[in-house]
């Protein structure tokens, strides 16, 4: 008999007695752990987690609430068009953006469609609206519902696709009397929320929070929430239903929910299997939201192996046994000749060449033997191959930086790539004083030449306008695709007159530059400029924001021209 067959022999021999062994005893000890440990402190476990999530939603939904008091929101909700009032109106908002957790807010008006935003870097601030609701369009739907469902707070998982973001969103209706004059709340980052309140620290242990009809709304697991849930129909939602293994548990969960709903801060706990998995799970009601809460433990961790100090002993009794035994015949037919393959492997692992002694031992024509030889040549194989594929990561890492740091349209420096040498060169303004200047640019009118002309034509006055900074810059200096028509440009310089020049210089050459479309029509190609010079003392920030400011001088002034920046008379460190 063979040397395979033989082990395969023992060990299925040894397996079978140490396994029936650690059956029989798991039986026993896994019952006593389930009594006296897992349920004795679950109870506990499932208030502090609801707590711990609750907190942050209560106190937006307050807010929410007092937002749609406010009678100044009231009166313009009634008049929108009244000018006065939409300026009281806005007004309010923005101080509540400001207590907002996620320094956000909406405010939607159902006769009129509008929704009004703004958010956390106060990007919209002084044009607030942002588009017009539809009852036509499926991303709209979900205000429709609220309006029908006629409850005064809402609460839901749903992106935003024109604004491109999604949130939970805390919906609350702005009544005048029994009419629904509107629908304002705020939103919190549906990342953050999960991973600040949701998440926990302990191993085992997870959160679902759904609502009345089953749909999950927060997870850990992103790929289990509900979005939009409240515009869908009943089987196209993602449940708590579904996340069950059966229908008995099924049963048995609506028992728990009515119950759970008849007695808030009560925790209802049973046991359920999850996707193949046991967990005891532990469920709450939230009537502040009209949600639920489930914590579920998955039973792994409720049996700690300190438990199974009894089984381990005799699992390694038993191992300990077959491995003497084995020992006797691993020693005499595989470990010594298997020492001269392992230093072969380490020799390989190092990059090295390997080595096969030519006096091998008696064992050189059996299966060992082919063993070995057999080696030999995929390690060299192995080694060829590896540098090869060296040779590739290393011309592969390099293409990837290179596309991860340039603009796909212009050859330049992106948005990522200008902000790490703009960051560079602020340490070293900081530290050595070596000052530098910025120029921002914007194409005029480039909407218009994306309208009337094609994206195509377009992109070329991108390209166009990239390579006539290209050749008017040193080396040395840098230059950016800020962002749709924007320019950046960072100039290794201490005077203000060397950016005023290349400012001038560049106005100049992109209007004589004769751009044709695809009809051969001359299109008209300017830009506005704005500077900043950047100084000790001054932040990041402020440098941009003057050269930004400058460049709306310069748009604002009848756009093809030239501003300096002018530096404020105090800058924050």
């Amino acid at each position: 008999m063979n040397l395979k067959p033989r082990f395969l022999l023992l060990t299925a021999l040894l397996m079978l007695l140490s396994g029936l062994a650690i059956w029989f005893f798991s039986q026993q000890i896994a019952l006593n752990v389930l009594k006296t440990s897992a349920l004795s402190h679950f109870e506990t476990q499932v208030k502090l987690e609801k707590e711990r999530s609750l907190q942050p939603i209560i106190r937006e939904v307050a807010l929410a609430r007092q937002l749609s008091d406010s009678q100044i929101l009231r009166r313009w909700a009634k008049d929108e068009h009244n000018a006065e009032k939409k300026q009281q109106a806005m007004a309010e908002l923005e101080s509540y953006r400001n207590n907002f957790s996620d320094h956000s807010y909406f405010v939607a008006l159902p006769e009129s469609g509008n929704y009004y935003h703004n958010n956390a870097s106060n990007e919209f601030a002084n044009d607030q609206y942002r588009y017009t609701l539809s009852a036509d369009n499926p991303d709209d739907r979900w205000f429709y519902s609220i309006i029908e469902q006629n409850r005064d707070i809402h609460l839901n998982v749903n992106p935003d696709i024109p604004l491109k973001v999604t949130k939970l969103w805390i919906d609350v209706l702005m009544r005048d009397g029994d009419k629904i004059i509107g629908v304002v709340g705020t939103g919190l980052d549906l990342t953050t929320f999960i991973r600040q309140f949701t998440t926990t620290p302990q191993p085992g242990v997870s959160n679902l929070f759904f609502d009345h009809e089953g749909a999950i709304q927060v997870s850990e697991d992103i790929s289990q929430i509900d979005f939009a849930s409240i515009t869908k129909e009943a089987s196209e939602r993602k449940t708590i239903w579904k996340q069950l293994d059966n229908d008995s548990q099924r049963a048995r969960l609506v028992n728990i929910l009515d119950t759970a709903r008849a007695s808030p801060g009560l925790v209802v706990s049973t046991h359920v299997s999850s996707h193949g998995r046991e967990h005891q799970a532990g469920v709450i009601y939230l009537p502040e939201v009209d949600w639920f809460v489930m914590t579920l433990l998955d039973l792994d961790t409720l049996l700690p192996l300190s438990t199974f100090n009894n089984l381990f002993l005799l699992a390694g009794a038993s191992i300990f046994i077959a491995l003497l035994l084995f020992n006797l015949a691993l020693n005499c037919y595989v470990s010594k000749p298997l020492r001269q393959l392992e230093n072969n492997i380490e020799h390989l692992r190092d990059g090295r060449q390997i080595q096969i002694e030519d006096d091998a031992p008696h064992y050189r024509h059996g299966e060992i033997g082919r063993l070995m030889s057999h080696f030999k040549r995929m390690a060299d194989e192995v080694l060829k191959s590896q540098e090869r594929l060296e040779i590739r990561v290393r011309q592969r890492t390099e293409e990837l930086e290179r596309l991860t740091y340039t603009d796909p349209v212009t050859g330049l420096l992106n948005r990522r790539g200008m902000m790490e040498e703009l960051q560079q060169h602020m340490r070293r303004l900081q530290q050595d004083q070596e000052t530098f200047g910025v120029l921002w640019l914007d194409l005029d009118r480039f909407k218009n030449i994306n309208d009337q002309y094609g994206h195509a034509t377009g992109d070329l006055a991108l390209k166009t306008t990239a390579q006539i900074i290209q050749d008017h810059i040193r080396q040395g200096d840098f230059a950016c695709r800020w962002g749709g028509d924007e320019f950046l440009l960072l100039i290794n310089t201490d005077q203000q007159l060397l950016l005023d020049q290349l400012g001038l210089r560049l106005c100049t050459a992109i209007q004589q530059y004769e751009l044709l479309s695809e009809l051969k029509e001359v299109l008209p190609l300017t830009i506005s400029a704005g500077s900043s010079l950047a100084t000790p003392g001054r932040t990041l920030t402020d440098i941009l924001a003057t050269a930004d400011q400058a460049l709306y001088e310069a748009k604002s002034s009848g756009r093809h021209r030239y501003c300096p920046g002018l530096i404020p008379s105090s800058t924050h460190d």
